[in-house]
């Protein structure tokens, strides 16, 4: 039987190397994990499911016996049951394997149980009616963030060393701001999305994982990224495995700040602090620093919500028709019932003027880059809030998307863009809370991001930073 607080403090590359040398087993990690969650997920409702996923036999990959948590929605496993968060959607079976799990399988991960999300991701908080707030591990009762925060809050209290994301507007970035981890949204076209999609929100969304350590992420970005069969594109070839990137030195690395959110919301004190530090910081480290921002108007955050409205459209129907379930408010929560009307009423001609204006977006950042290589802004825009600051039941759409938009202003630019981006746990406030900075890259650069967070990570190590609900600070009762 393996210690909580021994398990907790492997990473996942370290868990597998535990596994290789023999000194732990593979049924001996899973039974540890599934006893974690049992032991803290009443209080923080990570999980919403704690299926195995995955048989007796686990490929010989880089990752094997290491568990990853699954996110209830995309991840899709053939005959599983997922609920998207949703009164609506609960108990849709998959009807295929996405390629995203096919090679977290090859890599030997044991595929254990699924995150809570927001009612069909649709969020910057993760606090669906269904199956009630996931807790932030720092401070029970504030947000952890969406649409991953299951996910986030799972790996921040050493439930699993790694957990599936994904992220369409934040959703992998967001929650690791708010749970003090680290997350990366890949390039357009580095992970696969089959085997039977191109792209999810007309290409807003990417896979990839949350982890606590930087080289955990590069590693499994090594194991599943890459051109899959049918595919139409893919992000421009890596020179090299990013876990090379690895204490590579970022000196001399141009890198621009930016404070002021692209909607011109206001900027908490708390998350200018957080950039201003870090940029101090990429001055020790011989970085060529300074203020400037990309040119944008937050027009390209009223057509994300447009966007996000047309998919809500479109997968309510579908999801009535898979359930035999009524849309209506005893099914859906009403500021995305309401949200889905509105998308359903947008003119396709809008829809293409939206898609045409993030290209234009996508070639004025390609420019912007064209004079650093990094940009460096707040992750978010405020602190967790408490539970219900953010309510997607509240009936009032406009109030809920204007708190939306003041929440998360900056995260979406890469989305829309197709650029990746990362949030970094570099910054915790006076409530102990969590506060992310977020680096952006031009297309198809994650090295010199899995560079810059190595640098980072070194000098200011975060592994060591224990949330207060979390195995570190547990009570053994099992």
């Amino acid at each position: 039987m393996v210690d909580f607080t021994a398990y907790a403090d492997l990473d996942a590359t370290a868990l597998a190397g535990e596994v290789r040398r023999g000194r732990l087993g593979c049924e001996e990690i899973a039974d540890t994990a599934l006893r974690a969650i049992a032991l803290l997920n009443p209080r923080i409702n990570a999980f919403v499911s704690t299926e195995i996923f995955t048989g007796k036999t686990l490929p010989d990959g880089p990752f094997r016996g290491v568990p990853i948590a699954l996110k209830d929605c995309i991840a899709d496993m053939k005959g599983a049951e997922f609920s998207f968060g949703s009164r609506l959607a609960s108990g849709t079976v998959a009807a295929c394997e996405g390629e995203i799990v096919t090679r977290l399988r090859k890599s030997g991960f044991q595929l254990l149980g699924l995150t809570n999300v927001p009612e069909l991701s649709s969020s910057v908080t993760t606090e669906p009616v269904l199956h009630g707030p996931a807790h932030n591990p720092w401070a029970l009762g504030h947000s952890t963030g969406g649409s991953s925060g299951g996910a986030a809050a799972a790996v921040a209290a050493g439930l699993v060393p790694v957990a599936y994301a994904n992220d369409g507007a934040g959703s992998i970035r967001v929650p690791a701001s708010c749970c003090g981890v680290f997350g990366l949204k890949p390039s357009r076209g580095r992970i696969p999305t089959g085997p039977d999609k191109n792209d999810y929100w007309h290409g807003l969304v990417c896979h990839n994982v949350l982890t606590r350590t930087v080289r955990d992420c590069a590693a499994v970005m090594d194991a599943t990224a890459g051109l899959d069969v049918g595919a139409p594109y893919t992000a421009p070839p890596l020179q090299r495995p990013l876990a090379a990137e690895l204490g590579k030195p970022v000196h001399g690395l141009r890198v621009h700040y930016c404070l002021d959110a692209p909607n011109g919301v206001p900027v908490s004190e708390d998350c200018r602090a957080a950039v201003l530090s870090a940029a101090e910081l990429l001055d020790d480290l011989g970085c060529i620093v300074s203020e400037a921002q990309p040119t944008w108007d937050g027009k390209h955050l009223d057509d994300v919500t447009a966007l996000i409205g047309v998919s809500l459209a479109s997968d309510l129907p579908a999801f009535s028709k898979a359930t035999a379930r009524a849309v209506g408010p005893e099914t859906v929560e009403r500021c995305n019932l309401a949200w889905a009307e509105r998308g359903a009423r947008l003119p396709a001609t809008e829809l293409q003027r939206i898609l045409y204006g993030f290209g234009r977006l996508g070639r004025e950042l390609g420019r912007f880059f064209a004079g650093c290589d990094l940009l460096l802004t707040p992750t978010l825009a405020l602190p967790p809030p408490p539970h219900g600051w953010l309510d997607a039941d509240s009936g009032d759409l406009d109030d809920y998307l204007g708190r939306f938009w003041r929440f998360s202003p900056f995260a979406p630019l890469a989305n829309v863009t197709g650029v990746p981006a990362m949030s970094v746990p570099l910054h915790w406030n006076a409530d102990g809370l969590p506060i992310g900075v977020m680096f952006t890259a031009r297309y198809g650069d994650e090295a010199t991001l899995i560079r810059m967070a190595s640098a980072l990570e070194a000098e200011r190590p975060w592994i060591g930073r224990h949330p207060p609900h979390s195995l570190w600070h547990a009570q053994d009762t099992a």
